[in-house]
């Protein structure tokens, strides 16, 4: 009697299978996370699912969230301390609910900073911000600024016009990052499309009427072609380039003053910072009480503190606008966490950017490209906007992953056993959800 075939798998269906793709949930909840704190006007609701898409991706990657864990600790450092800082805090409440938050916020940016295909992750994360960007454009949501009265562009979802042309400056760079991979594919459509995202994303950033934003565009946007055309070149070459970066960072920390009065003189916005001269004035004085600790972590814009509703009578705003800020990311630390917080924030800014460069003189990697002149955009702005992590914001989990990409491994060689013909045959170790185990290096679109 002739052994009965055996039954053939049922076909998966293509919706099916492309679910069960690792690349595509990982992008797919690296746009769903961000996309829910993009818009101002989600809220509650929007923070909730934040919350909650975080816990499930968690859920779904569990040694990939150990791995953010055992790799990147450090740059929890400031979040750790900004919750110590409820032992002293004038208000405990405020700050122990803001600390938590921006804990979770940081963890969920360091958790996708670690997943096994980092292209998978850009490109969920530029299907939201590219998404959410082109809608607002489209939206024409316009409204006068409030010290030149020119009509600034704001988001769709209702947020300021500073935060606003944050999120069209990071889809800035996310088009010309998905524009490098097309090229890189040969997929020349694709290409074309993303460069034409880049372009409207360079005029929503402008219509925002952000002269910081424009500023820092301008920088990050440059370093990020210059990483791309020189991510395959030699070591040795790349490394002298990062010298150069290094180089030019300072310059550009000395001589970013001069190149934001120029913008705002082509914009027309006034010379006083909009308003900042005055708050930075009088944050001295705040700052010398508590020169060490500080206020507390989100200890000082509270409805309860005189000194905040000072600032908003002076400046004519509603006194429960507990986002107000000192539009300076070094002030606005030091007024909340004092010396000893500020010093760990940059501490942990410097580690991460460090080890990031490592990556790129290491590796050809377009991602680490990406979150350095990421990093860029947002480092050139903190002397003009409040940078420092916060809870429950996009910006804080595109900072955490940044950051948390430094720490992602790089494959180092090894020798497998004699092949065939008696040559050594290189080959990897990668790790794979948390193990390590021995492999062919990835294809260059997976890095």
């Amino acid at each position: 009697m002739k052994p009965r075939p055996a039954a053939r798998p049922l076909p998966q269906s293509q919706l099916t299978a492309a679910l069960s793709n690792r690349s595509v949930q990982d992008g797919a909840f690296a746009a769903s996370i961000v996309a829910c704190r993009l818009p101002a006007n989600l809220g509650m609701p929007g923070a909730l699912g934040c919350l909650l898409l975080t816990g499930l991706y968690v859920l779904v990657r569990r040694g990939q969230a150990r791995d953010a864990l055992a790799r990147g600790w450090s740059q929890l450092a400031y979040p750790a301390f900004a919750l110590l800082s409820v032992a002293w805090t004038i208000y405990p409440a405020v700050t122990l609910r803001a600390a938590v938050q921006m804990i979770l916020t940081a963890f969920a940016g360091l958790v996708l900073s670690q997943a096994a295909r980092p292209r998978a992750v850009l490109t969920g994360l530029f299907v939201a911000y590219a998404t959410y960007t082109l809608a607002s454009l489209l939206a024409d949501n316009v409204h006068p600024d409030g010290h030149s009265g020119a009509l600034a562009l704001y988001g769709m979802g209702g947020e300021a016009k500073n935060f606003f042309a944050d999120t069209a400056g990071t889809a800035f760079l996310l088009a010309v990052a998905t524009m490098a991979m097309g090229l890189e594919r040969r997929a020349i459509l694709a290409a074309l499309s993303s460069a034409g995202v880049a372009v409207a994303c360079a005029i929503a950033t402008v219509r925002a009427h952000s002269a910081g934003a424009v500023a820092a565009l301008g920088l990050a946007g440059g370093l990020l072609v210059a990483l791309l055309v020189l991510r395959h070149r030699s070591p040795t070459l790349k490394l002298v380039a990062v010298l150069a970066v290094l180089g030019l960072l300072v310059l550009g920390a000395v001589s970013f003053q001069t190149l934001l009065t120029s913008i705002q003189e082509l914009s027309g916005k006034d010379a006083g910072l909009t308003g900042r001269g005055y708050l930075w004035y009088r944050a001295d004085f705040i700052i010398a009480e508590r020169p060490w600790l500080g206020t507390g972590y989100f200890g000082f814009w509270t409805p309860g503190n005189p000194d905040a509703i000072g600032f908003w009578r002076h400046f004519n705003v509603r006194q429960e606008a507990t986002g107000y800020s000192f539009h300076n990311s070094y002030i606005q630390t030091l007024v909340e966490t004092g010396w000893i917080g500020l010093s760990i924030m940059v501490a942990c800014w410097i580690g991460g950017t460090l080890a990031l460069m490592r990556r790129f003189v290491l590796t050809p990697s377009l991602a680490t490209c990406f979150w350095l002149s990421y990093l860029a955009l947002q480092f050139s702005k903190s002397p003009v906007e409040p940078i420092r992590p916060a809870g429950l914001i996009a910006p804080t989990i595109m900072l955490f992953a940044a950051l948390g990409f430094g720490c992602f491994p790089v494959a180092r060689r090894i020798r497998s056993p004699v092949s065939g013909r008696g040559v050594p045959e290189p080959r990897f170790v990668l790790p794979v959800d948390g193990q390590q185990g021995y492999a062919f290096a990835l294809p260059e679109h997976h890095r």
